[in-house]
C-alpha cells in the first residue's frame, strides 16, 4: 500500500473509533459530573449514539447573499 492508502485507512479507523468511543465518553462524563449512576450497556451506548446524532445532526450552509 502507498502512503495515500494508509491515510485513508487511518481516517476510516479514526471515524469508527469515535463512533464507538464517543457514546461511552458521554455516559462516563455524565456519571462523573452529575453522579447519575447510568450503567454502561449496549442499550445505553446506543441511546447515547442516537441522541448525539439527533442533537448534533448535520450542518448545511446557505450561500445566499
Amino acid at each position: 500500500m502507498n502512503a495515500n492508502a494508509y491515510g485513508v485507512v487511518g481516517v476510516v479507523l479514526l471515524v469508527l473509533g469515535l463512533i464507538v468511543l464517543g457514546p461511552i465518553i458521554v455516559i462516563w462524563s455524565l456519571n462523573t459530573l452529575f453522579a447519575t449512576g447510568i450503567t454502561l450497556s449496549f442499550k445505553t451506548w446506543f441511546a447515547a449514539l442516537v441522541l448525539s446524532g439527533a442533537v448534533g445532526g448535520s450542518v448545511s450552509r446557505s450561500n445566499k447573499k
